[in-house]
């Protein structure tokens, strides 16, 4: 009896979705992710610079699903995440309106001892080739062909976009029908700035939600668990601040999220030892009505993201975890 060889499957991105669904199929079919950058995780980001760290994606995540849950006891036990039990509070106008210090009784987490820490433990033992932006797919017959600047890479059975909404959309060519379920997801940029200081916290608190304001967010980042010192602050903007501003240099943005800053928090921050500002252009998208499914059985071609289902960390594996289950009965 002749053995059927195993399905190719070709995923083009190495953030939460591509990594997770890699890891779900890798018995089933021969996976190969591709990675524009020479970096796992997507917003899964760290980075870690002249001695600071800085999360400067995603910045802690919720187990609401059951099967997020499970998955989050695996990377427990496997120390590649922590809960953080951060002083949080909500300001308004610089002035707080609640605190509260969040607790086991409804965990937040972060990856440990960074947020990349869980693209590095969802990475294992699979074939990941860094450095390869893919310009362009195009179907021969039944197998799927990529493209990049200098080579052809194939042939695939089956291709898998995750990658933001409007990377994907720039991929697909005009005739397929997956393209027109993408044209009503829209991403919004936010801009995040790193700032590093020789000295203690100065803030009485870990983690602030801010509402009317140009900034969204502020952490102590090296509050979390297993960063240490020195400190390290987070500061993100609102997705509308920063679309309305894509066009100003760095040095005008800078100046005017540390103005900002200083305002709300009471604080003066020109002190720092380390100061650089990271453009998200595909940071956040909407929730939306129904998880979207984009997967086209007869082309062999689907989408998955965080985007599918309300941008958020858990929703990038749910939504994984569900085109997997999808194609695990077409594999077997």
């Amino acid at each position: 009896m002749i053995k059927k060889s195993k399905p190719k499957i070709a995923i083009i991105g190495a953030g939460i979705a591509g990594l997770n669904l890699a890891r779900l199929l890798g018995e089933l079919a021969d996976v190969i992710v591709f990675e524009k950058s020479n970096k796992l995780g997507g917003r899964l980001s760290t980075l870690n610079e002249q001695g600071f760290s800085f999360d400067h994606g995603a910045q802690f995540f919720t187990a609401k699903n059951p099967a997020f849950q499970t998955f989050v006891k695996e990377l427990e036990l496997h120390h590649a995440v922590e809960q953080w039990n951060a002083r949080f509070v909500e300001l308004k106008f610089g002035e707080i309106q609640s605190e509260r210090t969040w607790d086991k009784d409804f965990p937040h987490y972060v990856g440990s001892p960074s947020m990349n820490s869980i693209a590095q433990y969802l990475a294992q033992n699979i074939d990941i080739r860094f450095n390869q932006t893919i310009t362009g797919i195009k179907k021969i017959k039944a197998n799927w062909l990529l493209e990049t600047a200098n080579s052809e890479i194939g042939p695939f059975d089956w291709l898998i976009i995750a990658v933001p909404a409007e990377q994907g959309n720039d991929l697909l060519p005009k005739n397929l029908s997956p393209k027109m379920m993408l044209q009503d997801v829209k991403m919004q940029p936010c801009f995040t700035l790193m700032l590093g200081y020789e000295i203690e916290n100065f803030f009485d608190w870990d983690a602030a939600f801010v509402s009317d304001s140009i900034l969204s967010w502020v952490s102590v980042n090296s509050s979390k668990p297993n960063r240490g010192k020195p400190l390290s602050i987070i500061a993100m903007s609102t997705n509308e601040w920063a679309n309305q501003n894509l066009s100003k240099p760095d040095s005008i943005i800078i100046n005017e999220m540390l103005n900002e800053l200083a305002k709300i928090s009471g604080k003066t921050l020109n002190k720092a030892s380390f100061i650089k500002l990271k453009r998200w252009k595909y940071a956040n998208a909407s929730r939306q009505e129904k998880a979207l499914e984009i997967i086209d059985y007869p082309l062999k071609l689907a989408l998955c993201g965080d985007w599918c289902i309300s941008g958020r960390i858990e929703s990038a594996f749910m939504s994984s975890l569900n085109l997997a289950n999808k194609l695990k009965n077409l594999t077997t």
